[in-house]
């Protein structure tokens, strides 16, 4: 079975062909960004996302998911998955919104 770092780094490959994502930094770890604004990073072997507010709400509600916290500050549009098998379409999900929100520089 692949690590985590191992399947983020074959999931990113899929999104690093299109040209407005790129690399960079989020909280100590390298992730992935669209159009400058960050939509996925790994921490403590759990994928990091940015999805609305109220897909958020159902995946913590579903137990998909966790609220993702930054010291004590919960961020309620950032979400933490540690199921594997769920990976795929959520970061999807995330480039989907993302996108949606900025503008091609």
């Amino acid at each position: 079975m692949a690590t985590t770092q191992q399947l983020f780094d074959d999931l990113s490959q899929e999104y690093l062909i299109r040209p407005t994502v790129s690399t960079g930094r989020m909280l100590h770890a390298e992730g992935l960004k669209v159009n400058g604004k960050v939509f996925a990073f790994l921490s403590n072997d759990r994928l990091i996302l940015k999805l609305p507010a109220e897909r958020v709400i159902a995946l913590v509600a579903n137990g998909e998911a966790h609220i993702f916290t930054s010291g004590n500050r919960k961020m309620r549009e950032w979400v933490a998955i540690t199921t594997q098998e769920t990976w795929e379409p959520l970061l999807a999900e995330s480039y989907t919104f993302v996108t949606s929100q900025t503008r091609a520089p």
